[in-house]
């Protein structure tokens, strides 16, 4: 098996793809920064940026949302008013779809 010593390779060619490469990589660049410098801003971008204050986080949301929950399931599940003076009740979710089905079935 012969020695290698890597004397006899010409690295010419490996060097003028390599700055090919590179120079097509740089124009590629070149021509996306100009066509993203002359295209309008999108349609959903906002006229100006947004000046209010940040929206405050809490550390544990889990107990509100499970409070929500419960007014929620306890609001579909019970009966109730609405708006009395209009006449506009509120009844059990169960109930109204079993008058749905009711009156569809007619």
């Amino acid at each position: 098996m012969p020695d290698y010593t890597g004397g006899d390779l010409d690295l010419r060619g490996l060097r003028v793809g390599a700055y090919i490469i590179v120079g097509g990589i740089a124009c590629a660049l070149g021509a996306a920064a100009l066509m993203l410098r002359e295209q309008p801003p999108a349609a959903n971008t906002p006229p100006h940026a947004f000046a209010g204050k940040a929206p405050l986080l809490q550390p544990a949301p889990q107990p509100d949302r499970a409070a929500y929950f419960e007014e929620k399931r306890r609001a579909t599940q019970a009966y109730g008013w609405v708006d009395r003076e209009a006449g506009i009740a509120r009844i059990p979710l169960d109930e109204a779809m079993k008058l749905m089905a009711a009156k569809g079935a007619r």
